[in-house]
């Protein structure tokens, strides 16, 4: 049976998640909170670049649901 994907992010509360924004940004961190809309807030984000080598830390993160291409869970 799928599984939905708000109970897998909440299942991914407090590990490691790598997101793909819709334009082409990409960023790790660990989930510290979500909501029904899917914003995400991180922290210890890092901005990858396009070979996904670290390029920027920004701390704690929000990041809008609607900005959001995909989620990979890393743990």
């Amino acid at each position: 049976m799928p599984k939905l994907p708000l109970s897998v992010l909440r299942s991914a509360l407090n590990k490691k998640i790598r997101i793909k924004l819709k334009d082409n940004t990409m960023y790790e961190g660990q989930l510290i909170a979500m909501d029904e809309f899917m914003n995400l807030a991180l922290s210890d984000t890092i901005e990858l670049d396009e070979n996904n080598n670290p390029k920027v830390r920004w701390g704690v993160t929000l990041i809008r649901g609607n900005n959001i291409l995909w989620v990979e869970l890393l743990e």
